[in-house]
């Protein structure tokens, strides 16, 4: 307990605090908000985030938390996060933050892009998965104007894979 809260300051007739301690239980709860918020700012300053979605702190590492549509989320949270966060950007928006994605996901944790639905040769265990456009045609289905794109064979979409085990 707190070291200026003493059981006796805390009776109460089932409808909340009485003898006038409202005032002196605000007063506490603000000091305590205070002193959480003081700590979470000096992390940031140790270079420690926090993940928007989780809530957990991580060094701020590469490959730790992706920045992306308006915070930092780590990679055990993205395959829930971004889901639901897709559905609430501006198409212009979630084409940027998808783009981004991918490329963290190829560049920290091994992911794999592959054009069509089938097990892809080779691949092992499976983290989680996702359908983004097309890095190469920008989601047209097109290179060069009227050729289809060698990278997704057409639909302008691809499979971004992530293995379970980055090393």
């Amino acid at each position: 307990m707190h070291q200026d809260v003493r059981a006796e300051d805390f009776r109460t007739n089932g409808n909340g605090v009485e003898n006038g301690r409202e005032d002196r239980v605000s007063e506490i709860l603000e000091g305590v908000e205070r002193n959480l918020n003081d700590l979470v700012q000096g992390l940031s300053l140790l270079g420690i985030k926090r993940c928007l979605w989780c809530r957990k702190f991580y060094r701020a590492e590469p490959g730790a938390l992706f920045a992306g549509a308006g915070g930092l989320v780590c990679f055990e949270c993205i395959p829930a996060w971004w889901p639901a966060r897709r559905e609430e950007l501006s198409c212009g928006d979630r084409q940027k933050t998808e783009t981004n994605l991918v490329f963290w996901l190829r560049s920290f944790h091994n992911a794999r892009s592959f054009n069509g639905w089938g097990k892809p040769a080779g691949q092992h265990a499976v983290k989680f998965e996702l359908v983004a456009s097309c890095l190469e045609c920008r989601g047209t289905g097109t290179y060069m104007g009227d050729k289809r794109c060698r990278h997704c064979a057409g639909p302008g979409s691809v499979r971004v894979v992530v293995p379970s085990k980055t090393t």
